[in-house]
Order: C-alpha cells, then sequence, then structure tokens
C-alpha cells in the first residue's frame, strides 16, 4: 500500500511504527486473511474497489465551516446561520459518511477492528488539510470515561495516532479530556447539539500550550463536538486548531452534492492512489 509523501515544513521522520505494525499483520493475514470492512471480500482490510467508491471531499470548501460547495462561498448551512465554528480554524474530511466507508467506521467502532484504522488513516492524508508546520501536534477527541471503558478503546486515538505516524508528527491523546458527560447526539438540532457539548472538555496547557493541533476524529456531522474541544484546547494556549476527520455527514439539499458524487465515481473509474 503506498502513502502520500510527508506534508508540510521540514523534515518528517520516516513512519517506522506503522511500517512495522503492517509487517507484523501482513504476516498474521497469512494465516488469517482479513475481510474488507466495507465489502466482506476476502483479502483487505478495506479493499481498493471500496477505498474507489468512495465520495471524496474536494474543493472548494465552504469558507467558514470546510463543506464542500459547488463555487467559492459559503454552503447552505452557513449562509442560512446554521453553521461555521467559533474555535477551529478549519475543517476537512476524507469523503462523504455513505457506502463503504459508513460501513468501515461501524467496523471500527464496535468491532474491536483497532488494525482497521491503519488502513483508514491513509485516507486522512488525501482530505486535504492546509500544511501543518513540523512539531506539530495530533490530538483525538476524548471519549468520555464510561463510553471508554464500554468500548475498550477510542476510535479516534487510533485513526489519530496512525495519521500521526504517517506524518511524522507527535500525538497526544491526553492533551484533551472529558469533563462531563453528554447525551448522545444522535437526533439534536444543531442548537442542541452546540448546548450539549459546550464546556465539555478541557485541555492540558503543558500539551496543547503554543502547538499548532490538528483534532482528529472519525465522523464530522455538525462539527459541534470539534468545536466544543477546539476551543478547550485554545483555552490552554494552543495556537491555533484544525479539525480533520475521515467522514462528513451529508447536509440534507446542499448545493455541490451532485457535483461531488460525480467526482466521487470519476476519481473510483480512474483508480485508486492507494
Amino acid at each position: 500500500m503506498a502513502v502520500a509523501a510527508a506534508v508540510g515544513h521540514g523534515t518528517v521522520r520516516w513512519p517506522w511504527r506503522y511500517r512495522t505494525r503492517q509487517l507484523v499483520w501482513a504476516v498474521i493475514d497469512l494465516v488469517f486473511p482479513p475481510q474488507c470492512a466495507g465489502c466482506g471480500r476476502a483479502g483487505q482490510r478495506f479493499c481498493s474497489d471500496c477505498q474507489q467508491s468512495l465520495e471524496e471531499l474536494k474543493p472548494p470548501f465552504c469558507e467558514d465551516c470546510g463543506y464542500p460547495v459547488a463555487q467559492a462561498g459559503r454552503c447552505l448551512a452557513c449562509g442560512q446561520g446554521a453553521g461555521g465554528f467559533t474555535a477551529l480554524t478549519g475543517l476537512r474530511s476524507a469523503a462523504f459518511h455513505a457506502g463503504p466507508l459508513r460501513k468501515a467506521i461501524h467496523q471500527l467502532k464496535y468491532h474491536h477492528d483497532g488494525i482497521l484504522a491503519d488502513s483508514l488513516a491513509t485516507r486522512l492524508l488525501a482530505a486535504g488539510l492546509p500544511e501543518a508546520p513540523a512539531g506539530g501536534l495530533v490530538v483525538p477527541v476524548p471519549l468520555s470515561a464510561e463510553r471508554l471503558a464500554a468500548r475498550g478503546y477510542n476510535q479516534a486515538e487510533l485513526l489519530a495516532r496512525a495519521y500521526a505516524e504517517l506524518r511524522g508528527l507527535r500525538c497526544a491523546p491526553r492533551a484533551a479530556r472529558r469533563v462531563r458527560d453528554t447525551e448522545t447526539q444522535v437526533g439534536l438540532s444543531v442548537r442542541q447539539r452546540r448546548l450539549n457539548v459546550a464546556k465539555a472538555f478541557a485541555a492540558e496547557r503543558r500539551l496543547a500550550g503554543g502547538q499548532s493541533i490538528v483534532l482528529v476524529d472519525d465522523v464530522c456531522t455538525t462539527g459541534a463536538t470539534l468545536d466544543s474541544c477546539a476551543a478547550a484546547l485554545l483555552e490552554a494556549g494552543a495556537a491555533q486548531v484544525w479539525g480533520l476527520t475521515l467522514a462528513r455527514a451529508r447536509q440534507p439539499g446542499a448545493k455541490g452534492d451532485d457535483k461531488h458524487r460525480e467526482a466521487g465515481a470519476a476519481a473510483g473509474q480512474a483508480g485508486a492512489v492507494l
């Protein structure tokens, strides 16, 4: 599997931890062949056909929230005053939360398939995140203690670690933490989501202070959780916080979606990079 060249200023370390882990799993896979998390086909954890079918998010992006738009400017939600961020510098996502990617994320979150994060993290490299300075910090959005205990791991941390290794950046899972439990965001309006996660996070100044941070999560729906976590990191002295997610929920009726569906299909026919 080819990995994109390192991005950003300065020298990026060779991702030896990632490569070593891949070699170990390659041996295991000879004995126990993996199944694709997107389609179930044997041989790869996330097969090339599923990767080619992803509806990748391409520019231009909304100037407020990073959602793909047909032409430069604001997306439908931000134009109506329902979108935008107060803390995030910006947000980028690899593809829409649909099809094989939705299935793969479900597998990662609920079936203890931690090594799948390595395959999915390579998609983050192509998400169009602006260059980060050498020495930048990668931070996963933390789970609540209760949810972490129930699941046994934080899927955002697995993605963040793999992404940091591929980019040669430092990963700091303890830079942010949840300080209060929140209700599930499913079914809440944009305003309710923001209120639900307001002041739900705190950050460590000794880790976040002065840092340019990439905040990683698996899925962005409205960005309320990411923005609230970014606010805590800024309060702890972070210089800036960019959000980065594997998937982004589609805005109902948003302009530019048809264009991106067509672009995603064309990219699939042209062949995958990975």
